[in-house]
């Protein structure tokens, strides 16, 4: 809120309310819940509260930048931008209402289940474990390809012999290690139920029981001997959480996991590269217990990154705290760090493709520590449009290393023509349009001086030309939702959306305006088509409002594009 003195900054808030399935981050003036504190977004990413008190209704040449927040490279509407849009006419109630709540980027539940799982058990009473059946049929599922987004099992025979204790305990099994089997179990399960990508297939689970029931025996378990084992269930809940778009709860236990990650790296020599070079089978020399880890910490740093960027909260684990003092001059850090990503293993069901979302992690890494960081925004105007360049360069150079078969691009006629149905494909896709956009959109805080100035109005156009690859490689694709797809879809969707608005609203006379307002206008046609008979209420909720909230923007600033005769 304004203090009386006029020199506190507007900060834009993050509203949770786990009553409500929105995330009310277009709004000011709650407190902030959970870690989401208004003071983590970079300064570039507030707007000072003279321009809101010289704020007359219109929307100028001068002030229209003033309409949005940065927010790690996404655009996101101002409390000025919401007053623009409230006091223009012929706007309809329906999207006054919609901002007034947010966007649906996330969903976060009351935690209803797990408070009446808490007040209705009894200490002594014993886990109630899928049915073995279940359990078996979820392997086999997960082996073949059909699970998940994201594959977090470190190895699979540790699973297998998990599920062999869990359900057949010898009498010498310790109460710790039949816990930790357990809550294995139930969280392999747990994540299933949501991920599972084939058509037509409902698990007869309680995923919210079984999610809690896997908390619960965590909570029993103290010895360090199962380090792993608890590290492993953590991240399969974690998957659980972010899988339903509950960012918040996904937030809060990756500040658990990423601490007991990093306590761990050194013990587990993670900052050496292992025995094996990249792309052969595991183990030489590097012991089993450290390979385990390896695979766990790189699935954990890149799931660290992906709620970074959603959420607007620090980076937990920076690649740079890996990267040793004495490095080698002629090895670039890059180099180095690729040289700590797991190896290849046969175990691994979509190792080639997971090896290279990992990398495309570490760019991500570097995206938030050189361009959104707190040290970043002290940087010079010249200094950032460097940046801006090496890492683009960097992205490139990555996006050229992915296997041509599944290689993302910016023009949609470049796709394999199986592309339509490739999920994977689609993923890595949008994966780099929002990495690319969120690299050039950091000029928006540099000033257009001279000679800079066409050099910041092509970074400007290339993260726009990323935002409509986005949204006409979804508007191409045709599959089931399911609904770990569904929150990832909503994202880059939303991000692309508000990206384009920024654009047309910000550069109302712009020749490339006509192409960004034909994809808005496209895509609330293409998600009213999109199958969804795999998705829960919830999810049915937020894709009526994500189609609702297209077609009211994309709407009014056509209206306002063809007011202003462009």
């Amino acid at each position: 809120m304004v203090d009386e003195s006029g020199k506190q900054m507007i900060l834009l808030k993050l509203n949770i309310r786990r009553n409500t399935h929105m995330l009310r981050f277009l709004t000011n003036g709650s407190t902030s819940v959970g870690g989401y504190a208004s003071h983590h977004l970079p300064q570039a990413q507030v707007v000072e509260s003279h321009e809101l008190s010289n704020y007359d209704g219109g929307l100028n040449a001068q002030d229209n930048s003033s309409a949005f927040f940065r927010y790690y490279g996404i655009p996101v509407f101002s409390p000025m931008g919401q007053k623009w849009i409230q006091s223009h006419r012929r706007t309809s109630e329906i999207l006054k209402t919609l901002l007034s709540f947010g966007l649906p980027w996330g969903s976060y539940p009351s935690h209803s289940t797990s408070e009446q799982e808490a007040g209705g058990k009894s200490c002594g009473t014993p886990v109630e474990l899928p049915d073995r059946f279940v359990t078996e049929a979820c392997i086999a599922f997960y082996k073949c390809g059909k699970v998940g987004l994201i594959y977090p099992i470190a190895d699979m025979s540790l699973l297998e012999d998990s599920v062999k204790t869990a359900y057949s305990p010898s009498s010498d099994e310790s109460p710790q290690a039949l816990s930790i089997a357990k809550a294995f179990v139930l969280s392999f399960v747990t994540f299933c139920s949501a991920a599972d990508r084939r058509e037509h297939m409902s698990y007869p689970v309680d995923g919210e029981r079984c999610a809690f029931e896997a908390e619960s025996m965590l909570s029993t378990v103290h010895d360090p001997a199962h380090s792993l084992g608890k590290l492993q269930v953590l991240l399969l809940l974690l998957l659980f959480h972010f899988s339903q778009g509950r960012l918040e709860l996904a937030r809060e236990l990756m500040i658990s996991i990423a601490r007991s990650a990093n306590d761990l790296s050194p013990a587990m020599r993670l900052s050496e590269p292992p025995s094996s070079p990249e792309g052969t089978v595991t183990p030489c020399c590097t012991s089993y217990k450290e390979s385990v880890f390896r695979t766990l910490y790189w699935n954990i740093f890149m799931l660290d990154k992906e709620l970074a960027f959603r959420t607007g909260t620090p980076v937990l684990m920076l690649a740079e705290s890996l990267i040793p003092a004495s490095l080698n001059t002629t090895e670039s850090p890059n180099e180095y760090l690729s040289k700590l990503l797991p190896t290849h293993d046969p175990q691994n069901y979509r190792s080639e493709s997971s090896i290279s979302h990992l990398k495309h992690s570490l760019i991500m890494s570097r995206v938030y520590s050189e361009l959104y960081g707190p040290q970043s925004l002290k940087k010079p105007d010249t200094e950032t449009l460097r940046t801006i360049r090496a890492l683009d360069d960097e992205l490139e150079e990555w996006r050229l290393s992915v296997p041509r078969a599944c290689r993302p691009t910016l023009h949609i006629s470049d796709l394999p023509t199986q592309s339509t149905t490739d999920v994977e494909l689609l993923l890595i896709n949008l994966r780099y349009h929002h990495s690319l956009g969120c690299i050039h959109q950091a000029v928006s805080r540099c000033q257009p001086c001279g000679p800079m100035t066409e050099a910041l109005r092509s970074s400007l156009n290339l993260s726009v030309r990323a935002s409509v690859s986005s949204l006409e490689i979804l508007c191409a694709t045709r599959f089931t939702l399911n609904r770990e797809l569904f929150w990832f879809i909503c994202f880059y969707l939303l991000s692309a959306i508000l990206n384009l608005l920024c654009k047309i609203i910000t550069e109302p006379f712009d020749f490339d305006n006509p192409e960004c307002m034909r994809i808005l206008k496209d895509t609330p046609v293409i998600l009213r088509e999109m199958d969804t008979h795999q998705l829960t209420s919830t999810e049915r909720r937020h894709l009526d409002l994500m189609i609702l909230l297209s077609s009211e923007l994309s709407a009014m600033v056509e209206g306002s594009s063809v007011r202003n005769g462009s």
